[in-house]
């Protein structure tokens, strides 16, 4: 079994958001976002993977297709598969958020 004390990972970079990988199996990611306010992830989706987020500490927004939630400490978004999606701190709050997803299905090799 393995045990993350997640205070132990947060870590801030003021160039960019900090990600850091918490477990990994074949079949489940967890991994950790910190961002100082106003970073960002630019906006992607998942072709076969369900996301899940959970907000830790501060204050950001998630956006899903064209839907804006504001998000707080304890606030989980769960977001389907091939929905675009981003998240954003706050500007004058600094963002840390866990996300779990399902591990991508391996490659198929090239014939």
């Amino acid at each position: 079994m393995d045990v993350v004390k997640l205070n132990d990972e947060i870590e801030f970079d003021p160039e960019k958001r900090v990600r850091k990988a918490l477990f990994k199996s074949p079949g489940v990611i967890a991994e950790m976002v910190c961002y100082e306010p106003g970073q960002d992830t630019v906006p992607h989706h998942h072709p076969k993977q369900d996301e899940i987020f959970y907000v830790v500490e501060g204050r950001g927004k998630i956006l899903i297709e064209d839907q804006e939630i504001a998000v707080e400490p304890t606030s989980m978004v769960f977001v389907p598969a091939m929905k675009r999606h981003s998240v954003a701190a706050d500007a004058d709050s600094r963002l840390v958020i866990i996300f779990v997803k399902n591990a991508p299905p391996p490659r198929r090799p090239k014939a």
